[in-house]
């Protein structure tokens, strides 16, 4: 069976965001798995920070920023197109577009980096579209809110083989799209799993012995970070939380802080038995999840992650437009989804046979564009026999 020599993906990856980075090392395992004698490029925006986060995932992995650079030189989709079939053009780029150039698989994936909120992102997948002698594929994609890029963003999308997107607005809003399917958000592939490395295990013993997690963001907010304190304390008040039963998770490093610090200053007795992981303890051991446990998440992908691993939780929706509350919505559990303007009570996690439900589709998913060998499949069934039990003993 043909084996590709070359695959690109191309992640916002690199400025420490524990979702996008959580792709990418699921993506990176899977192809370990699947392709491991294959080059495997990277292309993200922050390449020195993303080759540390995921140095050793793969055994040939080189991590580069051409799209990305390129897409600053160029003032035009067009451009960066023009750029990589003229590859002089752009001398400083010259080496990195030839390698990229040379990709048999062109994989885009996903983390709801193609939107209105990003225009600017239209020229790296442009230059993705100009790429893969064999395949082009883009997973997990949410595009929503996406009227204001649709028709751009639909002219490069038409250029891909297969396009799987996470939610059903993004669906809808494409419906012309015939090469598009509905299917899972890309951290599926590891989101039920036990793996310790690379911020997919399950968090060092004594944060997961805390009753509640609290993921709060600075960025993207439609209301200002002290309003967000205010809610998010009064919801530990009603729900009689104590210090000691605190954690708190820093999915972008310093921007999550902020939250963090206006926590203090409501409630500074409260706070200081909290126990906070920075961004890099999460990347180390993964998100502290038990079940019995009950979040607090502005974030979508912890909310993802938690609730795959039969966690209880609320979802705050408040920003600007409908990028989170699409996101929210898309995991399927049972969570609350609320602007927290007043108290709640937490909604269920997904139950196990739904859990593995969405890591089948992502899996199959996988299967269809990187197909195993029997070997292989044999190989792998063995270990997922392994981590079925190891995840057994950790609940």
């Amino acid at each position: 069976m043909f084996m590709p020599s070359t695959i690109y993906l191309v992640a916002p990856a690199g400025h420490p965001n524990f979702g996008d980075e959580y792709i990418v090392s699921a993506w990176l395992r899977e192809l370990y798995r699947r392709r491991p004698h294959a080059q495997v490029i990277l292309d993200c925006h922050t390449p020195g920070i993303a080759s540390i986060l995921h140095a050793n995932v793969h055994p040939h992995l080189t991590v580069t920023d051409t799209l990305w650079h390129l897409a600053l030189k160029c003032a035009s989709p067009e451009e960066v197109v023009e750029s990589l079939g003229n590859t002089y053009s752009k001398p400083l780029l010259t080496t990195g577009m030839n390698l990229a150039k040379t990709a048999d698989i062109v994989h885009v994936l996903g983390g709801g980096w193609l939107n209105d909120t990003w225009p600017h992102h239209l020229k790296v997948l442009a230059g993705a579209a100009s790429l893969g002698k064999d395949l082009k594929v883009m997973t997990g994609q949410g595009f929503i809110p996406g009227e204001k890029s649709k028709d751009e963003l639909g002219r490069w999308l038409k250029r891909f083989d297969h396009v799987v997107v996470r939610d059903e607005p993004s669906h809808a809003l494409f419906a012309d799209v015939t090469q598009m399917d509905r299917g899972v958000d890309d951290a599926w592939l590891a989101a039920a799993e036990s793996t310790t490395r690379h911020g997919l295990g399950w968090g060092n013993t004594d944060a997961r012995e805390r009753d509640f997690v609290i993921a709060a963001q600075s960025d993207l907010l439609g209301i200002e970070i002290e309003e967000l304190a205010q809610r998010i304390m009064r919801q530990l008040k009603h729900f009689g939380a104590q210090g000691h039963q605190i954690a708190y998770i820093e999915c972008i490093p310093e921007d999550d802080y902020k939250v963090l610090d206006a926590l203090r200053d409501i409630d500074e007795d409260l706070m200081r038995e909290t126990r906070v992981i920075a961004f890099d303890e999460l990347w180390a051991f993964g998100l502290p999840t038990r079940q019995g446990q009950t979040w607090i998440s502005t974030r979508f992908h912890p909310h993802l992650v938690a609730a795959a691993r039969g966690v209880s939780g609320i979802a705050i929706s408040v920003h600007a437009g409908m990028y989170y509350s699409v996101k929210h919505a898309s995991v399927g559990s049972s969570w609350t989804i609320t602007d927290l303007l007043v108290p709640v009570e937490a909604g269920a996690g997904l139950s196990p046979q739904h859990a593995d439900e969405k890591k089948e589709q992502a899996e199959e998913l996988a299967e269809l564009i990187y197909p195993m060998t029997r070997r292989q499949q044999v190989k792998m069934g063995l270990k997922d026999t392994l981590r079925s039990a190891k995840r057994r003993i950790i609940k």
